[in-house]
């Protein structure tokens, strides 16, 4: 059990890491190409959309033809987009190719890289599904959750030092190691046998006891999101920062969020093991707790401080709707229902920087007041819901398997 929970720790911290070794140069390299900042929005957005498309894509690919083969494919591909991205920047920097052919590549690349990580994304968490049951499956949700921490942590961090170097360097780092990621999965991955089965009902965003998890993934993710994309203008405008102290400012902002989602992690696994709607219910509250601190402080040590909690809410969170959705569904639909998730991930990529930024020409608050809005009314809704059911997994369960009676009584 610990090489396939190892396994697939390491897959979603090296996907995640690789994604986040591209979002601290795209600016720079937006500017040095000669293009303007809309480009990048369109980079950032073309792959988010590919995500949200591919995601439950590969996830039902994963039900039927197993999650190690997908887990495989997806660092293929991730190595050769990711190579093919920065052969298209190296190509542009040195003035071999410009203008719309450059812009056209460039999109086309990094399209590619977010066709191919859901694969790893929606394989790797429909793989615990597959290896867990009960309180040990919030466990096992944790270590993806701890996974995507950990690169949120390390992935600019890494960008950063290889910066030094040259401003492709964590780009062939990228390549590097999702190459040698291939590489240690194909010979240590314990390989699981296909879920499908002929006739199987594939898994709707709409079934009861799925559709709640899926918007609370989606708040969830639309937060984390919105923090990164407007965190940084929140603080210069609030403490006053020059541009250049203001990426490190926020570097560590981004840090302790990290460091937090890792320790909720370990508070989940190891002590608490508690069922999805009380982690949502906790998280939820420490979440709207986090964005209070943004709104009411004005001092660095404070905002720190803000980011930490942050991390602590958006962490119980990740867990209890990652476990909340597996529960909902039947075993060999896994891969679906991680398909659905990983896809909310991608739509809230898609609209959270667009609405995010929005409201923050309108008001600085009103980005963080409407993420603490939205969190405080999905904490009501689970604390309505959980005082009228005792046992949330097995609820869960029964009404994922009366929706499948159903459909297979009607075939």
């Amino acid at each position: 059990m610990m090489k396939m929970k190892g396994s697939v720790f390491f897959s979603v911290f090296v996907a995640m890491l690789g994604l986040m070794l591209l979002a601290p140069i795209t600016p720079s390299l937006i500017r040095e190409l000669g293009l303007r900042e809309i480009h990048s929005g369109i980079l950032i957005s073309t792959g988010s959309i590919m995500m949200a498309v591919m995601a439950p894509i590969w996830g039902n690919i994963s039900d039927a033809r197993g999650r190690k083969p997908v887990i495989l494919v997806g660092f293929i591909g991730m190595t050769i987009s990711t190579l093919l991205l920065a052969m298209t920047f190296y190509f542009g920097l040195h003035h071999y190719i410009s203008g719309g052919p450059l812009l056209f590549l460039m999109i086309g690349a990094r399209s590619l890289v977010g066709m191919f990580i859901p694969a790893i994304l929606s394989s790797s968490q429909a793989y615990i599904g597959d290896v867990t049951e009960g309180k040990e499956r919030a466990g096992g949700m944790a270590i993806i959750s701890a996974a995507n921490g950990l690169g949120l942590v390390l992935g600019p961090a890494i960008s950063g030092i290889f910066t030094w170097i040259g401003l492709l360097w964590p780009l062939y780092f990228g390549i590097a190691i999702s190459a040698a990621a291939f590489a240690a999965l194909l010979l240590f991955m314990p390989a699981t046998k296909p879920t499908s089965q002929k006739g199987a009902v594939k898994v709707s965003p709409f079934q009861p006891g799925l559709r709640f998890y899926l918007l609370v993934a989606f708040i969830t993710m639309t937060g984390i999101v919105t923090i990164q994309v407007v965190g940084g203008f929140y603080l210069q405008d609030q403490l006053g920062l020059p541009s250049d102290q203001l990426a490190r400012v926020v570097s560590f902002g981004l840090m302790f969020t990290g460091i937090a989602m890792l320790l909720s992690q370990v508070v989940q696994s190891k002590w608490l093991k508690w069922e999805p709607r009380p982690m949502i219910l906790l998280g939820s509250f420490i979440l709207v707790a986090s964005m209070l601190l943004f709104l009411l402080t004005a001092h660095l040590p404070f905002y720190y401080l803000a980011f930490f909690v942050f991390g602590l809410g958006s962490g119980f969170m990740m867990t209890g709707f990652m476990a909340g959705a597996s529960f909902s569904v039947r075993n060999e639909q896994q891969g679906g229902v991680a398909g659905l998730v990983a896809a909310m991930q991608g739509i809230s990529a898609i609209i959270a920087p667009i609405l995010g930024t929005t409201l923050y020409q309108v008001n600085h608050a009103s980005p963080m007041a409407l993420i603490a809005i939205l969190t405080a009314l999905l904490g009501a809704a689970m604390l309505a819901r959980y005082r009228k059911r005792p046992s949330q997994c097995a609820v869960d369960r029964m009404e994922g398997q009366e929706i499948h009676a159903g459909s297979e009584g009607a075939q």
